[in-house]
């Protein structure tokens, strides 16, 4: 046997870790539509990528408009990230973490399982919005005996407390808003000056407009093996939003989440110090493979080949695995999620409106590009009207029951 043959072993055993999609390109040449039409066939991915695919399908969908369909999206993938064990945490610990199945951070787990009650709760079933708002108050729950990471996503809490408002169920509305209001007022996760953390406010309103500003966060794989990972926070001006209702000024948004807060408020990986150790390791046995090889051919020449060949074999499989071994973080993530969510509440007659919404930077001007026009708003007899929508790129808000189900790939030829 050769001995670049060995180099077919770890590829055969991992498959060959190959880059992920880049969304982020898919974004910048096409937006959504772009990126609906890449993954339109989720098996052409690698099986561990496929769960992050998913994600980034349903928002894109969400982004166009089909709710359906992207209801459908976020479910598959809730049910691989909260239901499955995973895949290749062997090949991740021996020769590269991207070779594991995605199952995301806790934070999007958590965002996967709002997005889905969401688009229950807006499609007239809010006890399935709230079994999902129930599994994101779950996995953004951290170690409680220790007093870590206590769930804090406000609006989870605020679809939550819908919810209870549906069902008549006042105790638990106060519940659910006593706990929202024992939380840190920590400006950084939401606006603690928000007006609607009452009973009072909630039952008041009828109108929900979900505002999404900026890109969350970003890894990067940092040190000298690429070991550490580094959660990174996006540039964006958009800074808040305020909505009109025909025409009628209805004030500025509060900030109700914090993407880039709920990424770096949560524990380390049990991964992150492995790594630490392999990027030493990668050093020490490449040295190590090194000086085995030299001295098994000097015990060659002194005659001892058995010794010598098997000297050699072992350093040679020390520097193949320092080769071939990659000590780099796994920096996979769901880069579409929002920076920020912010939220205008209110209640508005039941009938059809028009909505407009106008976003701000810090200072307070106008970011004129991304004004939103004559967006459609049904406000029922009874519930809840409510409305997402994005500052960029703008997610299209359907007009009626047959937009919100359309099929995203029967609707354009192009897709097809």
């Amino acid at each position: 046997m050769k001995w670049y043959s060995l180099l077919v072993l770890p590829l055969l055993l991992t498959g060959c870790v190959g880059a992920t999609y880049n969304v982020a390109e898919s974004m910048q040449k096409g937006g959504y539509r772009k990126v609906l039409e890449d993954t339109r066939n989720i098996e052409e991915f690698p099986e561990r990528d496929q769960t992050l695919i998913l994600n980034w399908r349903a928002q894109a969908k969400l982004g166009l408009g089909y709710q359906e369909s992207a209801r459908n999206d976020f479910m598959r993938s809730w049910n691989m990230m909260n239901n499955s064990q995973g895949g290749n945490v062997a090949a991740a610990y021996m020769w590269n973490e991207k070779s594991k199945y995605y199952l995301g951070e806790p934070y999007e787990r958590m965002m996967n399982s709002y997005y889905l009650g969401l688009l229950f709760y807006m499609h007239g079933k809010p006890e399935d919005a709230m079994a999902c708002f129930k599994n994101a108050l779950y996995v953004d729950t951290g170690d409680l005996e220790a007093n870590e990471y206590a769930a804090d996503f406000v609006p989870n809490m605020i679809m939550r407390s819908r919810v209870y408002i549906d069902r008549r169920d006042d105790n638990g509305l106060k519940a659910q808003l006593d706990e929202l209001n024992r939380l840190p007022k920590d400006a950084r996760n939401f606006d603690p000056n928000c007006p609607w953390f009452t009973p009072e406010a909630q039952k008041e309103a009828n109108t929900l407009i979900w505002v999404e500003l900026g890109w969350g966060p970003y890894m990067t794989a940092e040190g000298r093996h690429g070991e550490v990972r580094v959660i990174r926070e996006p540039e964006y001006p958009e800074r808040y939003a305020e909505v009109f209702i025909n025409g009628q000024s209805l004030g500025k948004t509060y900030k109700m989440g914090d993407t880039y807060y709920q990424a770096t408020t949560r524990g380390g990986r049990p991964m992150e110090e492995y790594l630490k150790a392999k990027g030493i390791a990668k050093d020490v046995t490449t040295v190590a493979g090194a000086v085995a090889i030299g001295v098994g051919a000097e015990l060659a020449r002194e005659g001892h080949g058995a010794a010598g060949a098997i000297t050699a074999g072992v350093g040679l499989g020390l520097l193949l695995w320092g080769a071939l071994s990659s000590a780099e973080a796994d920096t996979r993530c769901n880069v579409l999620l929002p920076g920020q969510i912010h939220l205008m509440m209110a209640k508005v007659p039941p009938g059809k409106h028009e909505v407009e919404v106008r976003y701000y930077d810090g200072s307070g001007r106008e970011l004129g590009r991304q004004r939103q026009r004559a967006l459609p708003l049904n406000v029922p007899e009874r519930g809840d009207a409510v409305m997402i929508v994005r500052s960029d790129p703008h997610y299209v808000v359907p007009r009626n029951e047959k937009e919100r189900a359309a099929d995203p790939y029967a609707k354009a030829p192009a897709l097809r």
